[in-house]
């Protein structure tokens, strides 16, 4: 039951990390952020997926202001984060969305279907750090390729320095239109750092993306500054599932 308690915040409070990255953007002053990974059943997608339609259309009936966005792995096991941010850390005492009081018998039978239909989850909260995190206003993106970087013991402060001082500028040069920066609390080992950025289509990697783009020496210099005090990085691309989303209406 505890697993289905954070399903139904999950679900129910503001989805999909993540890494992975990424709600995208996030909403103002809401810096925690929490990333719910699912592993479906195979022959249960479509009811977990029913589900979820059927979730997002009763938060909608409720009046809840409690977004999240959905996102499905196109390179790492088959899955999805459901990702959404927070202000403060009390909000996680909050078991239920208020709003959403008066249909807890509705909502009840849908986390059941989601039960039926879940292999396994797992969650992530990190922090995101405002002054590694930038967005271009427009839509949410496609795409977001994420990095998940065990960094040397003691050496944080040094690495989130070179991707301030370096990272940063060279994605905004690169003319990468989102990407934002979190540090690791729980639910993965705490050296972590956790990162996304905006992707159109895998055609982007063609030629030159992100760092790379803004100039080979400069990326040869960051890598310089963080090889030695970090342990490995990994990445992974997730693609944005609106359908799966539950965002504000467009005015």
């Amino acid at each position: 039951m505890r697993a289905m308690r954070y399903l139904s915040r999950a679900v129910a409070a503001a989805f999909l990390l993540t890494v992975l990255s990424v709600s995208l953007p996030a909403q103002e002053g809401k810096n925690i952020r929490t990333i719910l990974i699912v592993k479906v059943k195979p022959e249960r997608r479509g009811d977990w997926q029913a589900a979820s339609k059927d979730f997002i259309a009763l938060k909608k009936k409720a009046g809840s202001d409690e977004y999240f966005t959905t996102w499905s792995s196109e390179t790492g096991p088959d899955e999805y984060a459901i990702v959404w941010y927070s202000a403060k850390w009390k909000e996680f005492d909050q078991e239920q969305d208020p709003k959403t009081k008066d249909v807890a018998g509705e909502l009840g039978s849908i986390f059941a279907r989601f039960d039926g239909a879940t292999e396994s989850m797992e969650v992530w909260v990190d922090e995101m750090q405002p002054d590694m995190v930038y967005h271009s206003g427009g839509a949410i993106p496609k795409m977001v390729r994420t990095s998940r970087t065990r960094v040397a013991a003691d050496k944080m402060t040094e690495v989130l320095a070179a991707f301030r001082s370096d990272w940063v500028p060279g994605m905004k040069k690169a003319g990468v239109s989102d990407f934002g920066l979190a540090v690791a609390r729980f639910g993965t080992v705490s050296n972590e750092i956790h990162t996304f950025a905006a992707l159109n289509a895998w055609a982007e990697f063609d030629s030159p993306w992100g760092m790379e783009k803004a100039g080979a020496e400069a990326y040869k210099a960051f890598l310089a500054k963080v090889r030695p005090n970090t342990v490995a990085t990994e990445f992974d691309v997730w693609r944005y599932k609106p359908e799966l989303s539950f965002q504000p209406e467009a005015k």
